[in-house]
C-alpha cells in the first residue's frame, strides 16, 4: 500500500430507501396478498370496501400528523381525503354516508413521535408507486367511474418526480440514529393496514 494512501473510518453512506423498502418488504408482500386488488378488477364490493376503510384510515392518520408543523406542512398538499371523497361518491356513497364511515383510530399511534410518522409517511407515498399498476388493472373494469380511481393514482404522470421528492425530503429529515424508529414507524403501519383493510 502507497505511504499515501489512507484506510477510510468514515461510515457508508446512508441509503434510508433501500433500508426501509428491505425492511419491510415482507410486511409489503403480506399486505398485497391480503388485498389481492389486481386479482378481484371485477369485485366493486371489494373495491367500495377498501376505499371505504381507506377512508377511514386517512382521516386519523392525517388528522394526527398535524401535530408535527414539518411533516403537516409536508403531507397536506398530498392528502387523498379529496380522492377518496371523490372516489367513494362516484361509486355511490352519499356525504352523509361517507362522514358516518368507521375511523381506524389506531392509526393515530403511527405518528407517536416524528421519526415513526416519517415511517408512516414512506409506507402511503410507496403506495402510489403501485397504484399506478392498480390503476392499469382497473382500465377495463365496467363499474370503474371515468378517469378510473383517484384514490391509487392521485399524482398521475407525476408519481416519479412526487416519489423522488419524498425521498429527499425523508433522507434530510431523517437524523443519523432514527432510521430504527422509521422502520418501526413504517413497519407498524404496513401491520395496521393487514388488520384493518378487507380481505
Amino acid at each position: 500500500m502507497p505511504r499515501h494512501a489512507q484506510i477510510s473510518t468514515a461510515a457508508p453512506p446512508r441509503d434510508l430507501p433501500a433500508l426501509l423498502r428491505v425492511g419491510t418488504a415482507d410486511h409489503h408482500a403480506a399486505l398485497e396478498t391480503r388485498l389481492n386488488l389486481e386479482g378481484r378488477v371485477s369485485d366493486r364490493q371489494h373495491w367500495l370496501a377498501v376505499l371505504e376503510r381507506f377512508y377511514g384510515f386517512h382521516v386519523v392518520w392525517e388528522r394526527a400528523l398535524r401535530q408535527y408543523s414539518a411533516l403537516s406542512a409536508f403531507s397536506q398538499p398530498r392528502s387523498r381525503l379529496a380522492h377518496l371523497r371523490r372516489d367513494l361518491t362516484a361509486l355511490g356513497r352519499t356525504s352523509a354516508e361517507i362522514e358516518r364511515l368507521p375511523e381506524c383510530l389506531a392509526a393515530a399511534s403511527l405518528t407517536a413521535d416524528e421519526a415513526r410518522a416519517i415511517g408512516s409517511i414512506y409506507v402511503m407515498e410507496g403506495s402510489t408507486l403501485g397504484g399506478r399498476v392498480i390503476s392499469r388493472a382497473l382500465a377495463g373494469a365496467d363499474w370503474a367511474p371515468d378517469g378510473g380511481l383517484a384514490y391509487f393514482n392521485p399524482y398521475g404522470a407525476e408519481t416519479g418526480r412526487m416519489w423522488r421528492s419524498f425521498q429527499a425530503w425523508a433522507d434530510e429529515r431523517v437524523a443519523s440514529g432514527e432510521e430504527t424508529a422509521v422502520l418501526a414507524g413504517a413497519r407498524g403501519t404496513f401491520g395496521l393496514l393487514q388488520d384493518w383493510l378487507p380481505a
